[in-house]
């Protein structure tokens, strides 16, 4: 059963927002229709609200509305829209609290978003706003379709729209946010909701989200995110969808943008918030979109239950064989497969009558294909059938004189237990209107595969459980003042006392290098490693301070240089010479965790090595605040990936969970780690970052 988790708030706390029996606008110019404050009024009187509205002005009466001098002439009003710049709002705000308002919207901008004079203002505004609840600032408003809750100075709001569907939308841009909402319009479903988070003063988006899960009318969740303040908040709303039966789909800025940490570490380094974001989703079952045009294939697919698994075996059918190739080649670039199809299947279809040209997939039906358009469906029923595919793509170009014929077609795809979609190109011009369902027909070959790519989203819902890790205190070894790092040595022995295969070491001081090398020697070594082991020198590769390949007759000549380095470049008075054993190994790997501010521990799996920040290839990030069935999966993934034996990364995570639970330990680099013959892992090299004192 999926886990369900404790509200964020009280239930209903979103009421007087959404649902609010009397409303006062603050700020409203009855002479001047262009002003933020009358435009406000309109767009919520013409949107039909018919609960107690009221305008708040010291002087002027505004037309045809109740008008009071003050907000305490109404005490205990739902809510009260503040539509007054930055600096009065302050006053407007402590004035709707002391009158025992329950919930304000403050639109103006200027505060955080303008940098550390904006911060201090917002932060005045939290204070007046208190315990009230606050939707702002710097937001667009809300609306409320089936209560006719419009509060917007965007008379957008009211444009002709669809019956309201099962969505909601929170956006953290306005602008972009009602952009969104038609997104979701053109999805054949539309919206319920729309909230518009603005600088997320004291609301924030996730919480939103957790609130509107919980209302009957909601079964998917939209969110536009630019940052993600409480992780753990949006993680509870998707364990409270997966309860439900309902989802949450994201659309996240940020993808590009590296993390902002100090780097350390190479995980400081190659660390980003994308990465965590991605994590998140992945293991919350939060479907993640990439830009507008994925709304409406990924809204329509969570309508009709469909959901495709990583690497989707997609069958391809086309009347043009060149469209085929070119469809076939596009989707297994975006990571699909377009397998050959087995004799059973083939049997099945020649039976049916539709092939011309190829059976195998791409199924090419060749010319006169007009003449046997009603054997499609069959097909596309033996394709789904033989249970040999996940999705099925559909091209068909021209069809003049017969667009009656080829619509159904489009139709019948809408209709399949499978995600599918309907290319039709150059289509006549009374084609496409015959079109009713949604999210399954495109007119290029790239928006088809685009549409497919969308619904690769869309995998079978999972849910992992949010499970904060406590700070813990573990002995850790002796530190210098201002020590930031534990080097090699002491880094190691952390690592092999929490479970982790180390690389055996032998340590000596510069000053008894003949007798390091003699119990080197006494190991009888073939090839050594010979590094500086300084806490005040990082990456040691960068500084001639590790030579790997070193033979017993090298060994003193090699320790004597690394030694004369070090001299010049360390101020750790505890420094030494390390020598360990070469290790045959066919692959490295990095391995390293942190603990970020909002996403709390995490783990970094991917290429390891010298060049580690420059490698290219899959990384993977895993969120240590999940349950241990999240990171099991997530380990049984990436041993896959790497080749590594069951089991291998069990002890790793195992040791960075617990490390990073240690309140001084804020980074842990394992470069490289590498893997055996026989699939298991050792640590060749470890660095730990220490926090900052508080």
């Amino acid at each position: 059963m999926p886990h369900d988790p404790p509200s964020s708030a009280a239930p209903g706390r979103l009421q007087p927002l959404i649902e609010p029996r009397s409303i006062g606008i603050v700020g409203v110019s009855a002479a001047d229709p262009a002003s933020w404050g009358h435009r406000v009024v309109r767009v919520l009187l013409d949107g039909g609200y018919a609960g107690e509205a009221f305008v708040v002005h010291p002087r002027t009466p505004f037309p045809g509305v109740p008008t009071v001098p003050r907000i305490a002439d109404r005490p205990g009003t739902d809510l009260v829209v503040v539509c007054v710049p930055a600096r009065a709002a302050l006053g407007v705000v402590r004035e709707a609290r002391a009158a025992g308002t329950r919930a304000v919207i403050v639109f103006a901008s200027e505060f955080a978003e303008m940098g550390e004079a904006g911060e201090s203002l917002q932060a005045e505004l939290v204070e007046a706003a208190g315990d009230m609840l606050m939707l702002g600032p710097n937001c667009f408003g809300l609306s409320n379709r089936r209560g006719q809750v419009k509060i917007s100075a965007a008379p957008f709001m009211n444009r002709p729209l669809r019956p309201p569907g099962p969505v909601a939308l929170i956006a953290q841009s306005g602008a972009l946010g009602l952009v969104l909402s038609r997104c979701v319009e053109e999805a054949g479903i539309g919206y319920a909701h729309f909230m518009s988070a603005g600088n997320e003063a004291t609301l924030t988006a996730s919480a939103m989200a957790r609130e509107l899960v919980e209302r009957p009318e909601v079964r998917t969740v939209l969110l536009y995110l630019e940052t993600l303040r409480d992780p753990a908040t949006l993680a509870q709303a998707a364990m409270r969808a997966a309860a439900l039966g309902k989802r949450l789909v994201v659309l996240s800025g940020g993808r590009s943008a590296a993390g902002q940490r100090a780097a350390l570490s190479h995980t400081a380094a190659i660390g980003s918030d994308d990465a965590c974001m991605q994590a998140l989703c992945r293991d919350f079952g939060i479907v993640r979109i990439r830009d507008d045009e994925e709304v409406r294939p990924v809204l329509a697919a969570l309508e009709r239950g469909w959901t495709l698994p990583p690497q989707p075996r997609i069958a391809v059918l086309s009347n043009s064989g060149g469209a085929g190739t070119v469809l076939a080649d596009r989707l297994v670039e975006e990571g699909a497969r377009v397998e050959a199809l087995s004799e059973a299947t083939r049997a099945a279809i020649a039976r049916i009558g539709l092939v011309g040209a190829g059976d195998r997939n791409p199924i090419d039906i060749g010319g006169g294909w007009e003449a046997v358009l009603e054997r499609v469906e069959p097909v596309m029923q033996a394709l789904v059938a033989s249970g040999e595919v996940d999705a099925l793509l559909l091209y068909f170009a021209f069809g003049d004189g017969i667009a009656a014929r080829i619509a159904p077609l489009v139709e019948a795809c809408a209709r399949l237990p499978l995600p599918a979609a309907f290319v039709w190109q150059i289509a006549p011009p009374e084609g496409l209107p015959m079109v009713a369902s949604p999210g399954v027909l495109a007119t290029s070959m790239g928006e088809g595969v685009r549409l497919l790519r969308a619904q690769m989203q869309v995998g079978p819902a999972r849910c992992g459980r949010w499970t904060p890790r406590p700070l813990e205190p573990l002995p850790l070894p002796a530190r210098r003042p201002g020590q930031r790092t534990l080097a090699e040595l002491a880094a190691g022995e952390l690592l092999r006392q929490q479970g982790v295969a180390v690389v055996e070491s032998v340590a000596g001081a510069p000053e008894a290098l003949e007798d390091l090398a003699a119990r080197v020697h006494a190991r009888g070594w073939a090839r050594v490693v010979v590094k500086a082991n300084a806490h005040d020198v990082l990456h040691r590769n960068r500084h001639g301070l590790v030579r790997v390949g070193v033979r017993p007759d090298e060994l003193a000549g090699v320790l004597r240089d690394i030694a004369g380095r070090a001299r010049g470049l360390t101020q750790d008075p505890d420094w030494c010479l390390v020598v360990q054993p070469m290790q045959a190994f066919d692959a490295e790997i990095g391995i390293g965790g942190l603990r970020d501010p909002r996403f709390g521990p995490l783990m970094i799996v991917g290429p390891g090595g010298v060049n580690v920040e420059q490698a290219t290839g899959r990384r993977d990030t895993l969120l240590l605040s999940t349950d241990a069935a999240t990171r099991a999966a997530f380990a049984r993934d990436a041993e896959a990936r790497h080749g590594l034996a069951a089991g291998a990364l069990d002890p790793v995570i195992a040791a960075l969970d617990r490390l990073l639970a240690v309140p001084e330990v804020a980074e842990i680099d394992i470069n490289p780690m590498v893997r055996s013959a026989a699939g298991g892992l050792v640590a060749l090299d470890a660095l730990v970052v220490l926090a900052e004192p508080a």
